[in-house]
């Protein structure tokens, strides 16, 4: 069921309901944050195709549905959108005829694509080129400049971050060289450029918002991945996983839940999941302390502590929300804290060397 919000936009309501109202009544028994049969859900989403949305209107939102702030994106920023405009601009087509599915492998191909000139503190040069590839003989033909992009940055201090403008230059000399289908081909690539730039200067991007759902699942509910784009989502954090299903709906993302029962075979899945995840982190970090073995520095450590501190609270936190005992991560993490509790006798050896105070002891554990 959907309602109409601002805009084009829909709000899908987060509740799970279907035209049955005996298992209705099962699913809010089994559904609810407290429910002794409810391990959680599995959270899947889906951010390709969404609705334009703009700064504001996502953070009013967050403010709304109570979620995090902090896991929001930053504002569009000018620079960001002639970077991601212009790198995407490219078209291939067949030279004097139609586009054909084997173009791109027999007689004469053109290709427009966008090639890196120039990049300061001040401004960023890009120019639209035509490379002509002769299939048949192997050969390709020296590149040929269309058109001058660039993007001059703001310098005046009250300006957002990342502020400038965009200057599209185009060519014409060599440009009317060409023949007209090419001319329109041309045209068009440029006219999109600042077509999409202007959309990119406006809207929060599909994959940042795509970046900002898989974030909030992670970090804010502390999910446990099971597949690409499917997560674990604990009982717990029910509410706040239907809230942010409510804010994907709002510019057309698709966040689906569905229930697990608390079973063995459901705990099961989870725990190998965690458990695999957890392996490659620990296995990861084993390599890393490795390398820096025979001559660790002291900031080397710290991140490699920092990593190690990560998956041992993940693991801890883990283990008391599903009332759980995971034997392989906690063995391998006493082998890993030994490597690390070597790192930090080194580093202090090395301190005592040169004259200097003692690493804090408690650092290793």
């Amino acid at each position: 069921m959907t309602t109409p919000t601002n805009g084009n936009h829909t709000d899908e309501t987060p509740d799970l309901h279907t035209r049955d109202r005996s298992f209705n009544a099962y699913l809010t028994n089994l559904t609810g944050e407290d429910a002794p049969g409810l391990l959680g859900h599995l959270a899947i989403y889906n951010i390709t195709g969404v609705d334009p949305v703009q700064h504001d209107e996502l953070r009013d939102w967050f403010e709304e549905l109570e979620l995090n702030k902090k896991h929001m994106p930053g504002p569009p920023r000018a620079v960001d959108a002639f970077e991601k405009a212009s790198s995407a601009a490219k078209d291939s087509y067949p030279l004097g005829g139609k586009r054909k599915r084997n173009h791109g492998s027999q007689g004469q191909t053109v290709t427009l694509m966008m090639r890196g000139i120039y990049r300061d503190e001040t401004r960023i040069v890009r120019h639209l080129v035509r490379e002509l590839a002769d299939h048949e003989n192997e050969e390709l033909s020296y590149e040929v400049r269309l058109a001058e992009v660039q993007f001059v940055r703001s310098t005046d201090p009250t300006d957002p971050d990342g502020a400038g403008t965009m200057t599209v230059s185009p060519d014409r000399d060599e440009i009317t060289r060409l023949r007209s289908d090419e001319q329109r081909s041309i045209t068009d690539l440029l006219r999109w450029i600042e077509t999409d730039y202007e959309h990119r200067t406006r809207y929060v991007s599909a994959d940042r918002l795509r970046k900002m759902v898989r974030d909030y699942i992670e970090r804010e509910l502390t999910a446990v991945r099971i597949h690409q784009g499917v997560y674990f989502v604990h009982r717990r954090h029910a509410d706040t996983l239907a809230a942010l299903r409510t804010l994907a709906a709002r510019f057309s993302g698709e966040l689906t839940r569905i229930p697990l029962p608390d079973t063995a075979e459901q705990r099961q899945m989870v725990d190998g999941a965690f458990e695999a995840k957890a392996a490659k982190d620990l296995e990861s970090l084993a390599r890393d302390i490795a390398t820096v073995q025979a001559d660790p520095k002291p900031y080397q450590v710290r991140h490699l502590h920092k990593r190690y501190q990560a998956v041992k609270e993940a693991a801890e936190d883990y283990q008391t929300t599903l009332d759980t005992q995971l034997t392989n991560t906690d063995a391998t993490l006493e082998l890993v804290q030994a490597q690390m509790a070597s790192l930090w006798v080194a580093i202090g050896e090395q301190q005592d060397a040169a004259g200097d105070d003692q690493p804090d002891p408690a650092a290793a554990s």
